[in-house]
């Protein structure tokens, strides 16, 4: 019997990323993530600390929308199997069981 493959997907909405002067990298986390299980299925992690982030004024109304537009839009994408990096790391999990399986 094969032993069944599986991918899932962690997505950290962010604001900003980038490195430091000092060479430090760095992310402005908005809070939410999304996750894709193997099945397809879709988790949204941390929409209730975004919330109360919200309520005690920890983070700005301007960056609780973009957060949640953000949420929104990669919902979108992956629903429509339109995600560009989940595309790819498809066709490269592909590729490499194929590979693996002497077929390239």
């Amino acid at each position: 019997m094969r032993k069944k493959e599986i991918i899932q997907w962690y997505f950290d909405i962010s604001k900003n990323i980038g490195i430091s002067d000092q060479g430090v990298p760095f992310w402005d986390d908005l809070y939410l993530d999304v996750i894709v299980f193997p099945n397809g299925n879709l988790y949204i992690k941390d929409e209730d600390e975004l919330e109360e982030v919200l309520n005690s004024n920890d983070i700005e109304l301007e960056d609780y929308n973009l957060a949640k537009s953000n949420m929104k839009d990669l919902i979108k994408e992956i629903e429509s199997m339109e995600n560009k990096i989940i595309k790819n790391g498809l066709e490269h999990f592909k590729f490499i069981l194929e590979a693996s399986q002497g077929r390239h």
